[in-house]
């Protein structure tokens, strides 16, 4: 085989690996993703995979993997096109709910780090759509909240006392201290003197 045939075999196999990994840029080039939206998953476009309709409103398909399960909250991150994943969101859908992992309908409370779904994310609010295993039942949409917001809302829940209180607790209790060992000095020592008065 000749070196220009290899070569252009090669450039051939090349585009048909670009165009079977390549995105939707049809549908994924053409939908708007809401602000709310962005502010969540800035690279929702790049990352997504395809749109669909479903119910008069149109989602855009992502690849997520599951980083880790707390109960029934699920910790996502959305896959790039570069391979790598984008920030982790929290999903908590109802508890009875149940996706498919590998043909098994799965409880959320019995997924495994690392396991690969089909996030459903609604292009003009920020809420994730989760298909169910049971064909029959409709997709249940639950909200997309990023980790960082999460994160707040535990500081909020369980505020530190702030750095700037200063040492004056410090001081107060060395204060307490000193003056306890004080009274009891001079408890020592007033009872040192009845028992001299006595002999």
């Amino acid at each position: 085989m000749g070196i220009r045939v290899r070569v252009t075999l090669g450039a051939t196999l090349a585009l048909a690996s670009a165009a079977a990994l390549a995105q939707n840029p049809a549908g994924c080039a053409s939908v708007k993703f809401s602000d709310d939206v962005l502010a969540r998953f800035p690279r929702a476009q790049e990352a997504c995979l395809d749109v669909i309709s479903r119910g008069g409103q149109d989602y855009a398909v992502f690849n997520a993997r599951l980083s880790e399960v707390r109960g029934n909250t699920m910790r996502v991150r959305f896959q790039l096109p570069d391979g790598t994943f984008g920030p982790t969101q929290s999903v908590t859908p109802p508890r009875d709910f149940r996706v498919l992992i590998n043909g098994t309908p799965t409880r959320v409370a019995d997924l495994a780090p690392n396991q690969e779904l089909k996030a459903y994310v609604e292009v003009s609010r920020p809420v994730l759509a989760l298909e169910p295993a049971d064909t029959g039942q409709q997709m249940v949409i639950v909200p997309l909240v990023a980790e960082e917001a999460v994160e707040e809302e535990r500081v909020a829940a369980n505020p530190a006392m702030p750095a700037t209180a200063g040492p004056a607790p410090i001081f107060a209790t060395f204060g307490v201290l000193l003056a306890c060992a004080a009274l009891s000095l001079r408890a020592v020592f007033r009872l040192r003197a009845l028992r001299r008065s006595f002999k």
